[in-house]
């Protein structure tokens, strides 16, 4: 296997990081603005406390945790720096990598805050929230992780063929799959209880329909029934007085 520790291959190997890093905000920041705007229009408290559980895993869990990995990896057996110091990389080396490290802690760090006052100004007075509106949410967020899923696959076939073209992409792999796959575990776990309540509410609305429309045909067939009855009782009735 080749390994090259030049300056132009190291930083497109830790460009790739700092990709997935982006792509990961960008997604998240994303689903967390359709959850809000979804909390403007039905102006329903679970979709609000939906919202405000994954703005609080943005604003919050999302960098902490992609901090954590990175530190994870820094400190782990398959650290780009312990790969350099073992293949004797040279001094250059080792400094730029601790340099790009460096710049995509600062990075990480900078990632902006979405305001959270506005979820708490809502008015839940004249709330409409029907099944399409859940369907809907339901849908933001299976795109939501369907979509890194797919970033996760990409990246995973991506650094197969770097690494037949470069080693030194063994260093990186496992922080760019961690980062990516600490989000797909962590938002589910971040709105698990909100999202929960609210699906909830949704099936107590589908049996009571469906409670409904049990009672409503028992109820037509009854009526059917008796007006056949009637109709029937009402026949022999003329034929009687015809007869007769």
């Amino acid at each position: 296997m080749r390994f090259d520790f030049s300056e132009e291959e190291i930083n497109e190997m830790y460009g790739m990081y700092q990709n997935a890093l982006k792509e990961i905000q960008e997604q998240v920041e994303r689903v967390v603005e359709e959850l809000i705007e979804k909390s403007r229009t039905i102006q329903y408290e679970l979709v609000i406390k939906v919202s405000i559980a994954s703005l609080e895993y943005y604003n919050e869990t999302l960098k902490k945790t992609e901090l954590q990995a990175l530190k994870d990896w820094q400190e782990g057996a398959v650290s780009f720096s312990k790969i350099m110091d073992k293949l004797s990389a040279g001094e250059n080396a080792v400094n730029r990598g601790k340099e790009l490290e460096t710049q995509i802690e600062e990075e990480i760090q900078s990632w902006r805050s979405l305001d959270t006052s506005e979820l708490s100004g809502i008015d839940t007075t004249n709330m409409k929230c029907e099944t399409e509106d859940f369907e809907e949410i339901k849908q933001i967020i299976t795109q939501f992780i369907d979509g890194l899923n797919e970033m996760q696959n990409g990246y995973s076939g991506t650094l197969e063929n770097c690494k037949d073209e470069n080693g030194i992409y063994i260093a990186i792999e496992p922080v760019i799959m961690q980062s990516i796959a600490i989000v797909i575990q962590g938002f589910g776990q971040g709105i698990n209880e909100s999202y929960l309540k609210l699906a909830q509410e949704f099936e107590t609305r589908s049996q009571a329909v469906k409670a409904l429309g049990a009672e409503t045909t028992q109820t037509i067939a009854s009526r059917s029934q008796s007006f056949v009855s009637d109709s029937i009782s009402e026949l022999r009735e003329q034929m009687r007085r015809i007869l007769d």
